[in-house]
């Protein structure tokens, strides 16, 4: 199990909240509203989008929670889902573009998978254009 630090806002406040992963048996383990909540999936992106769903009015201060952030096969297959990209429309996904779901980030960030999704096709869209 690995330990990381995310930032989030629950109830107007922010604060800083620890959870931990397991690449190998891919969960992501969580102390919320007073206890612990644990969240399993095929991959690490899977389990955090079922932690956002869980709590849709709490913002997760994360690159996976980011509307152009998405994991391609081969990413989730090299990093259990831990590492993905972060999507411009017509422009190919590149080395530079690939982020660790767990990182800060203030922008664009929504608990709605089907936004990321949405995002993702329109994304491998105008990529054939």
């Amino acid at each position: 199990m690995d330990y990381r630090k995310i930032i989030l806002e629950e109830n107007g406040s922010l604060h800083s909240v620890g959870i931990t992963y397991d690449m190998e048996n891919p969960s992501i383990r969580i102390n919320l509203e007073n206890s612990e909540h644990v969240f399993y999936g095929d991959n690490l992106f899977s389990c955090f989008i079922k932690l956002r769903q869980n709590f849709p009015r709490t913002t997760f201060f994360c690159k996976g929670a980011k509307k152009n952030v998405y994991p391609s096969r081969a990413s989730s297959q090299m990093s259990s889902g831990l590492m993905a990209y972060e999507l411009q429309l017509g422009k190919q996904a590149l080395g530079a573009d690939f982020v660790n779901i767990f990182d800060y980030e203030d922008k664009d960030l929504t608990n709605d998978p089907d936004i990321q999704l949405v995002f993702f096709k329109s994304w491998m869209a105008s990529l054939h254009r």
